[in-house]
């Protein structure tokens, strides 16, 4: 698998496609003394396949861009916010990952640019709109969602916090960094537009974001930071995962982008 510097690769996966117990037959080797002790920490079933599925993706998806490690060899590290990343003492050459999982659904992207970030989100729980925008969302992000009709505000809400996460996923620091230190607005209807405060210090500039078209029921955002993002036209594939060993490219939708 070839991965181009203005590329990003998504994988999905459907966890109903997969059983735990040939999951576990098949693949349990895989998993690292820590990821095992992890995986029979768990009391229940769809937290084990969850994370089985996870470290299965990762490891098969990576073995496709460098075949010389085999899926169980790969070893990562991770940064004090935890987020993961291929041991540098495999890095061949500049290949980096993020994984997001809700519901039913997993999705990897894969690119060459270490700033990347996805996030799905299960849109079809009811939340307390006006009291989780008040709190974690700017006050011009929160202004215009509740001034949305209510039939429109969930869907809207879900669009904001998949942005917000995919951003600071990208960033790699996660909650560290205040949701309310940025906003994202919607000029249009195929524009987004992200903005920083003073206390936040970064640069629209050098980010490219996207929303994209997923399963009914499902919101999906990326955001990816490089040094040269303005200058650059980033094409975005997607595979879906149909068992553990066949993959079938699928369409990659762009609803919405930076």
């Amino acid at each position: 698998m070839n991965l181009k510097e203005n590329e990003i690769h998504l994988w999905h996966i459907d966890q109903s496609d997969f059983d735990l117990p040939e999951l576990q037959e098949n693949r349990l080797d895989w998993l690292s003394k820590t990821e095992l002790a992890r995986f029979n920490r768990y009391l229940f079933d769809r937290h084990r396949k969850q994370l089985l599925l996870g470290k299965i993706l990762v490891r098969s998806v990576l073995s496709r861009y460098d075949e010389t490690v085999q899926p169980k060899d790969w070893n990562f590290t991770q940064n004090d916010y935890g987020k993961p990343a291929i041991d540098p003492a495999q890095q061949k050459r500049p290949l980096f990952f993020n994984i997001s999982h809700s519901g039913d659904k997993l999705v990897l992207a894969v690119a060459s640019s270490e700033f990347i970030g996805v996030d799905i989100e299960q849109c079809c729980k009811p939340r307390r709109v006006s009291k989780i925008s008040s709190r974690y969302f700017s006050t011009k992000e929160a202004a215009e969602l509740l001034a949305m009709p209510e039939q429109s505000q969930l869907s809207r809400f879900y669009q904001l916090w998949t942005l917000k996460e995919a951003y600071i996923k990208a960033c790699g620091l996660g909650l560290a960094i205040p949701l309310q230190h940025f906003s994202y607005s919607f000029p249009g209807n195929e524009r987004l537009v992200i903005e920083f405060n003073t206390a936040r210090e970064d640069d629209p500039k050098s980010w490219q974001l996207w929303q994209l078209s997923v399963n009914k029921g499902y919101k999906l955002a990326l955001a990816l930071k490089t040094s040269n993002a303005s200058a650059q036209n980033y094409n975005i594939s997607s595979w879906q995962v149909t068992d553990l060993n066949e993959v079938k490219r699928i369409d990659s939708t762009i609803l919405r982008k930076s």
